[in-house]
């Protein structure tokens, strides 16, 4: 009688430690495997504008390398927050990512109340690029300089404009940082994504916008719109003929975006590991090192943890600015 309890006690550790072998078989597998289906790359906001314009570029040449689709999916609104809350919710297996920059991982939570952490819910990938901004007019307007539009804010208050992709957006606290720093009210307008921003520099419905490269120089070489500086603290290669602002007087002007690679919370270590690999791949690429710079912005390659140190360090820089220039959602 012993002896038979023995072997089914015996059986039965055998068959659950079996099934437990057959669980993390199944587990290593997956991530090994991984992508063996199509990825989706949600973008924070409309066509049309920078993080739109490099995520593009992302997803075509991950999609050469893992040897799947890889979709864009264009989530705008709130600043980042509706594509971000929607990443939070996703399985993080890998297959649902986001090309995020400066606003949805820092400032937004300056400016309302989340319903997602930035420092928990998200899994830092890696860094892609630095947006440095590019004042740009309208040739119409009149605004011959950035001192004839300093002069222009300073006498009548608030009558000088300016267009962003929406409130607490990086085109947004370069407008505010340019208006704390000359001393000038502007009145800014918010719009659904860096595309519209820059059209409505076009219809004259705003006298200037701080837009990325990708969202403005078909506008700038086509003579439709006029560029006076850019708002990097150095002059950005391929660009090197537009000023700086801090060059052109105010001393420390810096106000780039930031974007990369973020998944959920959570995602296996050997997803995350190929996917920083396959990154690190694709900036290393002289083709793709072209289309960025030709675009205007600054190739910045690097871990997750770098990625998510920098966001951290931007979240007191811009929540600062915040407070300061007592930005406020409408």
């Amino acid at each position: 009688m012993k002896l038979q309890l023995l072997k089914k006690h015996f059986l039965r550790h055998l068959l659950t430690l079996g099934l437990g072998l057959g669980v993390l078989t199944s587990v290593s597998a997956q991530n090994t495997d991984w992508p063996n289906g199509s990825i989706r790359l949600v973008i924070p906001f409309a066509p049309g504008g920078g993080v739109d314009g490099i995520g593009r570029i992302i997803a075509h040449a991950l999609e050469e390398r893992l040897k799947v689709s890889v979709f864009v999916d264009n989530k705008a609104g709130a600043n980042g927050t509706i594509a971000m809350s929607f990443l939070k919710q996703a399985k993080p297996d890998g297959y649902t990512l986001s090309m995020v920059s400066t606003g949805a991982l820092d400032v937004n939570a300056a400016l309302m109340n989340l319903p997602y952490d930035p420092v928990k819910d998200f899994t830092y990938i890696a860094p892609i690029v630095k947006f440095p901004f590019y004042l740009v007019v309208n040739p119409q307007s009149g605004i011959k300089s950035l001192d004839d539009l300093i002069a222009k804010a300073k006498a009548d208050p608030g009558k000088i404009s300016y267009s962003s992709p929406g409130v607490g957006n990086g085109t947004h606290l370069a407008g505010a940082l340019l208006s704390k720093m000359t001393g000038a009210q502007m009145t800014h307008v918010p719009y659904k994504g860096a595309g519209p921003a820059a059209v409505a520099v076009l219809a004259g419905e705003v006298d200037f916008t701080l837009g990325s490269g990708p969202s403005i120089f078909g506008f700038v070489e086509q003579g439709k719109l006029n560029a006076y500086a850019t708002t990097s603290l150095t002059r950005v290669p391929n660009r090197s003929m537009y000023p700086t602002l801090n060059e052109l007087g105010l001393k420390g002007y810096d106000a780039s975006s930031l974007s990369g690679i973020v998944g959920p919370a959570g995602m296996p270590p050997a997803v995350t590991a190929k996917l920083q690999k396959t990154i690190d791949e694709i900036l290393s690429n002289k083709e793709i090192q072209d289309k960025i710079l030709q675009a205007g912005m600054v190739i910045w390659s690097g871990s997750g943890k770098m990625f998510e140190e920098a966001i951290s360090s931007d979240r007191k820089k811009w929540g600062d600015l915040v407070t300061s220039s007592n930005m406020k959602l409408n």
